[in-house]
């Protein structure tokens, strides 16, 4: 092996060498550099293509959309990694906006009504809103104003990019401005004309005052921008919420125009789906009782109790075809319940063993004789029952035959004990009522799909009226009624003349309040050009309602029918909703009856005509009605209280029917009281006939009352006499509800109220008030009746017609705007503060020494 390597090593050819051969040295150009220099025809700079942007209220709307455009390039730009820096800057405020907008939108989610969940979105908007406009309004303008600087100016480079022109101050485009407007601005800053470099002393003064003025605004952004917020949200809060009730109330009435379409909306096939399901499963086999009850659970999903009850009544009917299953599980369960019987009374383990059939014994007893049978009618039952107490009593013989004599139990004892004529404690027969039979046959199937298709209709129905009527009168925030309550309450307080100051003093009282309201009737009722102005604005107010929610669509029928009107009138005047409701129950009703459940349509409509008392119909129509009434009836005080104080400013002129002919000291105290019970009244004190203390025995002077400014001079009332309430004077009553009540309304409110719609529902209302609450029995004050006894009237009627008090009113109404106006002051005096201190900082900023002046040389 070491020769082969020697002999390859020696053998080996020798390697070809190569020389490189070099080229020679191009030679240098001629070049000279300092002729080049002092030439300089090749230095040629780009043309700059920059702009200052001078934007202003008519070209925002085109910037806003050359900025969008931008934005979404940039974006674009972004998603495929080609964006520069520019651009990934700009979408640091697209990202801002993109997750406000988001954050909006999961809080908009969380939110029960339209006007909170579109206050987020006012909210995010507001919020934008203020970090643009503070800078503009506090810093720039003020800027621009005192020193003529744009502190916030902004220019467009070669490349369309849009940039702050103070961004990086050691980077400043100056050569964007001329020079003409440089020196324009050194003249505003009251920069010397004669000194050297005035340019740049006037640049470096302008970057100054930018640092100075965007430090400013970093330092009061963060107080100013959520005060500034807030207040924008709270100043268009009754805008927004003045266009969602417009929207609401609109989309409410298209539900009542397009009711087949709203049902359809409203469609859910859950019950049909889940009967098919149970019939599917079920179908052609025996009905139990597990089954019977699953099939009532799912056909009355979410129907209201006392309907259920009728419903589930008629179903079991239905369901159940009057015989009963006997089986094995009969007999074992027969053992069972005999064992239960005996328990408790110290039979022997061996007696209980001997006497009662286990369950084997019980099978075999009940096979033969022939007792197991799918269609055992009750008939049947007896057989059974003689057939086990048969075996029962041969047992127990059997028993005593083989123990000893003590220890035998008496047969007719244990009969007694088992034997029961109520079924539900006989222990056979309780366990044999259990086991109704029925199959689920194709009759049968038919007939719950047939329900079933019934209900799921007739609950779309309901669901679009019960929509129509929560958004018009629903017991909840922002709905229409809702709205008109709260506008016409704040709108009060000014009606009335109640100053802010006022509210302060008397907002958590409402006695208080209830004094207050006093003065200002008085006042307004004793001068007719005030009473006609204040009387006509609260008619109009209050009429506004009938534009909000039309009568012909929804009214409150107690304050338009009267017992005069034939069935033709009455049905003229009932409204549209009343009329949906009428057509689709009782097409329900009857739909229902034909299909054998009779309890649950007389659940539904009633048996006659105008038993709706109770009914499902009445229910759903009192939900709407009563809402309005009770609003309604609670202006209508408010009416018909200026009115009386409007009678008793004139009385010395007018006079009164009702009191002419009573002593002064009576009336004197007859109209104390009218005043204090229409303006702080309650449902109780009008139930209890008033409470008030008087001189038991009065002066007989016949003399007319005294008034001045609207007030009574009293004579007698206040001095000093032993003063009780007298239950037994129900003369005192009577007079009392006729002065309120039944006199003629006062001429000027005749006229003021002339045209309006709400002429005839005021005198209904104050007829219904004698009907129901003049004519209410209370037993320590029997005979205090302005009207015969009425036992109708229902306490819930008697709260609706009685409405909140004008105190309690003016209490709600007066706080919630001194919470308003506190807020205001507030907030509104710490920003209009923070906004005078950055105006006035202007004053300090852009001090600069200014440097010595040009010398001129003597020659």
């Amino acid at each position: 092996m070491a020769n082969l390597i020697n002999n390859y090593i020696s053998n080996r050819p020798t390697a070809n060498t190569y020389q490189v051969k070099e080229q020679p040295k191009k030679p240098m150009p001629d070049f000279d550099i300092q002729r080049e220099l002092d030439n300089r025809t090749f230095i040629k700079p780009l043309h700059g293509k920059g702009r200052l942007l001078k934007g202003n209220i008519f070209n925002a709307p085109a910037i806003m959309v050359k900025d969008a455009i931008y934005d979404t390039k940039a974006f674009k730009h972004a998603v495929k990694g080609e964006a520069n820096d520019h651009e990934l800057g700009r979408l640091n405020d697209v990202g801002l906006k993109i997750g406000g907008l988001a954050i909006a939108t999961y809080l908009f989610t969380k939110k029960q009504t339209p006007m909170t969940k579109g206050m987020e979105f006012v909210g995010l908007a507001s919020f934008l809103a203020s970090m643009a406009i503070w800078p503009k309004l506090a810093i720039q303008l003020p800027a621009k104003l005192i020193h003529g600087v744009n502190v916030q100016q902004q220019y467009e480079d070669s490349f369309g990019r849009k940039k702050s022109f103070y961004q990086d101050p050691q980077f400043i485009p100056w050569d964007l401005y001329k020079d003409e407007e440089i020196q324009k601005i050194g003249d505003r800053l009251g920069v010397d004309k004669d000194i050297p470099n005035r340019r740049d002393f006037i640049q470096e003064k302008m970057k100054k005052l930018a640092i100075q003025n965007n430090t400013l605004w970093m330092l009061t952004a963060g107080f100013a921008t959520p005060i500034m917020s807030a207040l924008i949200c709270n100043q268009a809060e009754p805008y927004l919420s003045k266009y969602l009730n417009n929207r609401q109330n609109k989309q409410a009435d298209k539900i009542l125009d397009n009711f087949s379409d709203y049902v359809k909306k409203h469609q859910d096939n859950s019950i049909r789906n889940n009967i098919e399901k149970i019939i599917e499963l079920h179908k052609d086999k025996h009905i139990d009782n597990e089954l019977a009850e699953l099939i009532t659970n799912t056909l009355t999903e979410g129907m209201d109790l006392v309907t259920a009850e009728s419903f589930k009544a008629d179903l079991n009917a239905i369901l159940t075809d009057g015989t009963y299953t006997i089986d094995e599980n009969t007999a074992k369960n027969v053992t069972k319940s005999l064992q239960k019987k005996l328990d408790g009374h110290k039979f022997s383990k061996e007696f209980m063993e001997t006497v009662i059939p286990n369950e084997e014994q019980m099978i075999k007893l009940f096979r033969e004789n022939n007792l197991f049978n799918s269609s055992t009618d009750k008939a049947g039952f007896q057989k059974i029952i003689d057939k086990v107490m048969l075996t029962i009593e041969d047992n127990v013989n059997s028993y005593n035959g083989r123990v000893p004599e003590a220890q035998r139990e008496e047969l007719d004892y244990v009969k007694k004990l088992i034997i029961s004529n109520k079924g539900d404690k006989h222990p056979i027969k309780r366990v044999l009522n259990k086991l109704k039979s029925s199959k689920l046959n194709s009759t049968l199937q038919s007939k719950l799909r047939h329900v079933a298709n019934l209900i799921s209709g007739f609950k779309a129905e309901t669901a679009a009226l019960d929509e129509y009527a929560l958004k018009k009168v629903g017991s909840a925030p922002e709905t229409v009624v809702a709205n008109y309550w709260n506008n016409i309450s704040k709108d009060l307080l000014k009606t009335f003349g109640i100053t802010p100051k006022e509210i302060e003093k008397v907002r958590f009282d409402e006695h208080l309040m209830g004094a207050l309201l006093r003065e200002k009737f008085e006042k307004i009722a004793s001068d007719k050009p005030t009473y006609d102005k204040v009387m006509g604005e609260l008619i109009a107010k209050v009429a506004h309602l009938n534009s909000e929610i039309k009568p012909s669509d929804l009214n409150a029928p107690i304050l338009k029918l009267d017992n005069s009107m034939t069935d033709a009138q009455k049905l003229a005047l009932q409204s549209k909703y009343d009329n949906i409701v009428d057509s689709k129950f009782t097409q329900f009703a009857n739909d229902m009856k034909e299909a054998g459940f009779h309890k649950t349509a007389r659940a539904v409509i009633g048996v006659n005509a105008g038993d709706n008392v109770g009914t499902l119909k009445n229910i759903q129509k009192s939900f709407a009605s009563d809402r309005l009434l009770g609003v309604k009836s609670s202006f209508y005080r408010l009416i018909n209280a200026l009115d009386m104080f409007r009678r008793i400013a004139t009385i010395e002129t007018n006079g009164s029917p009702s009191i002419n002919s009573l002593p002064r000291e009576v009336k004197e105290e007859l109209i104390e009281l009218c005043k204090q019970s229409v303006l702080e009244g309650h449902t109780s004190d009008s139930a209890t006939k008033y409470f008030m203390l008087r001189n038991p025995n009065p002066s007989p002077d016949m003399d007319p009352l005294e008034v001045k400014g609207g007030k009574v001079v009293n004579k007698y009332l206040g001095q000093p006499v032993g003063r009780t309430d007298i239950p037994g004077d129900k003369y005192f009553y009577q007079d009392l509800m006729k002065f309120v009540f039944e006199d003629n309304m006062h001429i000027d409110t005749t006229t003021l109220s002339e045209n309006s719609i709400i002429k005839d529902e005021i005198t209904k209302y104050r007829s219904l008030i004698l009907d129901n609450i003049g004519g209410e029995y209370y037993f320590p004050k029997p005979r205090h009746l302005i009207r015969p006894k009425n036992n109708n009237a229902s306490s819930e009627l008697k709260f609706l017609l009685t409405g909140i008090a004008p105190n309690e009113l003016f209490t709600k109404a007066g706080q919630q705007a001194y919470n308003t106006r506190k807020w205001l002051k507030i907030f509104g005096g710490f920003g209009a503060g923070l906004l005078g201190v950055t105006v006035l900082a202007q004053f300090f900023l852009g001090k600069t020494k200014t440097p010595d002046k040009k010398v001129a040389k003597n020659d």
